[in-house]
């Protein structure tokens, strides 16, 4: 549990006369079957927990065969956006490194202007704000790319470009001061930065705030005007099954997303943007969305996900969005959010990380040995509370709570899972359960497809499955 003290309180009141807004990243390559209908749904779900906007990725239509409709679900998104008092931002993906046709200026330019009369259009100091993921690995883009870009746009389709350079978000996590100072001499276009890296890097320690803190300096070193973008996320797992260990991975994300957002409630870093990663990215286990219909193929938010759906199917993540909600509220207003009732948001893998599957990378997953087997709780009560936790034969293990904030608590899985073990959490009383609940999946000694991706799950009263439910 966290306190927050006098200097603290100070700096959020500072924070909260320039904090700016919440974006969350949206994958437009899983919004195939979208109408404007269905955009509605997610933009009310994303509103209910303070998001602002979505930063919309998406490749180069004919960088692949078959994506000549990401334009017309654009379309979509800004109706039903400007409908809704909702924002968009393009994220142009850079990453692509092979492409049928790659991203160009004057198709760029085309999408950025045809929305700049649009009310849902995201303006950072009256530009149209414009970010990436990467462009700084693929030959056909890099600085002059992003020097034409801008100077082919101007008067009210002028953008200001703050792009997600992978190379420098990486780097930074090694020597957060020269990854900066490299990016600001080696992209002098740039106006501001969305440092992408929100998972530790190969290591079993917590991230920090200091390359967030190095690259903001950087900016305002080098007088740029446009914004600093934090990244947020709740995890990070994905097994492309190829056989290769580069492509399947999980970094250190136990309790990531508490541990990130905690960093906003004291004065180690004031971004002027928040952005979470990620609304909808099912295949790297960091969505916040309700998963999809998986049954209905005509469902309106149905996705294809293959192999890698092995590891989502099943997964809820909806209950972290009561975290996200709690300290979005805090960030935005300078003060913690008045707690009025009770709740566990308690997550969870399925099976152990020395356990090895009969399908997915099993036993080639790189970081495998970071996380912990163990059931995670993230607590808001009302009154005093214990929370007690169990799982198979680690029966009523307890941490206390008030309400004066967040108090989080653990169990480990126990050694013998035998067929199956169901974590249970109850929220206790005065000697009694005012509020319990189970998992919605067991934890097994035995899996037939390998999966770092956790299960999560509410005791009490908001959010557990959402509107597209």
């Amino acid at each position: 549990m966290f306190t927050l003290n006098v200097a603290a309180a100070a700096a959020l009141v500072v924070r909260a006369a320039s904090a700016a807004d919440v974006f969350a990243h949206f994958m437009v390559q899983n919004a195939y079957a979208y109408d404007v209908g269905q955009w509605k749904t997610d933009i009310a779900s994303a509103q209910q927990i303070g998001i602002d906007g979505f930063a919309l990725n998406w490749i180069p239509p004919d960088c692949q065969g078959g994506l000549g409709w990401t334009v017309d679900r654009i379309d979509d998104a800004f109706t039903a956006a400007a409908a809704m008092n909702f924002k968009l931002m393009y994220s142009f993906d850079m990453s692509y490194s092979t492409c049928n046709i790659y991203w160009n200026q004057t198709f760029m330019g085309e999408m950025i202007s045809k929305y700049a009369g649009n009310s849902a259009t995201y303006r950072w100091n009256s530009n149209i704000l414009v970010s990436t993921y990467g462009g700084d690995q693929v030959q056909q883009y890099g600085n002059d790319f992003f020097a034409g870009l801008k100077s082919s746009l101007s008067g009210s389709n002028a953008i200001t470009l703050a792009p997600a350079l992978t190379t420098y978000s990486l780097a930074a996590q090694d020597d957060a001061t020269g990854a900066a100072n490299k990016l600001m001499n080696d992209y002098s276009s740039i106006d501001g930065y969305f440092d992408w890296q929100a998972w530790p890097l190969n290591t079993g320690n917590n991230i920090t705030a200091t390359p967030d803190q190095a690259f903001q300096s950087a900016l305002k070193s080098k007088g740029k005007t446009g914004p600093y973008i934090m990244s947020v996320s709740p995890w990070q797992y994905k097994d492309l099954n190829n056989g290769n260990p580069l492509d399947t991975w999980v970094a250190y994300s136990d309790t990531l997303f508490d541990d990130r957002f905690k960093q906003l409630t004291g004065d180690d870093v004031k971004p002027d943007i928040i952005e979470l990663l990620t609304w909808n990215d099912f295949c790297e286990s960091h969505y916040l969305r309700d998963l999809p219909n998986q049954q209905d193929t005509s469902a309106k938010d149905y996705v294809v996900l293959g192999d890698m759906g092995t590891y989502v199917w099943g997964q809820n993540h909806a209950p972290w969005r009561i975290i996200a909600k709690y300290y979005i509220s805090w960030w935005k207003n300078g003060s913690p959010p008045a707690i009025t009732m009770d709740q566990v948001v308690f997550w969870h893998r399925i099976h152990p990380k020395g356990a090895t599957c009969s399908g997915g990378s099993s036993t080639a997953v790189r970081n495998a040995q970071y996380p912990d087997d163990a059931v995670f709780a993230w607590a808001l009560v009302k009154e005093k509370s214990t929370i007690s936790m169990s799982v198979g034969s680690n029966q009523y293990w307890t941490f206390e709570a008030d309400n004066n904030g967040p108090a989080t608590g653990m169990v480990p899985f126990p050694s013998d899972l035998g067929n199956g073990v169901t974590p249970e959490v109850a929220i206790m009383r005065n000697g009694q359960a005012v509020q319990s609940g189970k998992s919605s999946q067991v934890v097994q000694g035995y899996c037939t497809y390998q999966n770092f991706n956790p299960v999560v799950n509410l005791v009490g009263p908001g959010i557990n499955v959402g509107p597209s439910s």
